[in-house]
């Protein structure tokens, strides 16, 4: 997959995905939301190519730490799946849209991923929001492992 400096990436939330994103180039949507939630509706406009719908907390396994409630952590299946999907439709898009509940850790963390792995400047990302940095690590260390044989 090529270097795409030109490509826009942005991060939103819930409620705003829900109230109908508005992009004026053609684009793919990141869908993130918590497993114990309802499907997010999602308002698709003509520009929207495809949707990867995904399910999973906003948490970080830390060590001897036990939460009090299910926690259903990032997977390394997730990851792969959103380079997969990016991929996949590489040519249809020229922005990626990744939102999750609130629009400040899951998805500029996917948002900060994708961009370094695609050559585009992440650090806005991590001046404006507080990525979580596990979900960070595991879409990172996903394209290595899914393109490294290609390169």
């Amino acid at each position: 997959m090529s270097q795409r400096r030109d490509l826009q990436i942005r991060v939103t939330d819930r409620e705003s995905i829900e109230a109908g994103v508005v992009m004026r180039v053609p684009y793919v949507l990141i869908s993130i939301r918590d497993p114990d939630k309802q499907p997010v509706r999602i308002r698709r406009s003509g520009l929207c190519r495809a949707v990867l719908e995904l399910a999973f907390h906003d948490a970080e396994p830390l060590p001897g730490f036990r939460p009090t409630m299910q926690i259903t952590y990032m997977t390394e299946a997730d990851a792969e799946a959103i380079w997969r999907f990016v991929r996949e439709h590489d040519g249809a898009y020229r922005a990626i849209v990744v939102h999750c509940e609130q629009g400040m850790s899951r998805s500029p963390a996917v948002a900060a991923a994708l961009a370094e792995g695609l050559g585009v400047d992440s650090r806005r990302f991590w001046r404006e929001y507080q990525p979580n940095q596990f979900v960070f690590n595991r879409v990172k260390n996903a394209v290595a492992e899914i393109f490294e044989g290609e390169a």
